[in-house]
């Protein structure tokens, strides 16, 4: 499964759309973001972890990554 298939399962989770999301990252990092680059980013796979921590965090979730199962 890709980075952005994942994303958009959570973002109609919590109802909001990419362009909002474009724009609530663009206020937090203080820079420009459009819907079209942050479409571009993820389905690249381009986009930082950074990124994804902070879109995690705008909306209300985060990132953890857990040990699997047997794995030593």
């Amino acid at each position: 499964m890709s980075i952005i298939n994942d994303l958009k399962k959570v973002l109609l989770d919590v109802n909001v759309s990419l362009t909002e999301l474009a724009q609530a990252l663009a206020n937090r990092l203080k820079k420009p973001y459009s819907m079209q680059n942050l479409s571009n980013k993820l389905r690249n796979e381009t986009i930082t972890h950074r990124e994804m921590l902070i879109i995690a965090d705008i909306l209300g979730y985060e990132i953890k990554f857990i040990r699997k199962n047997g794995n030593t």
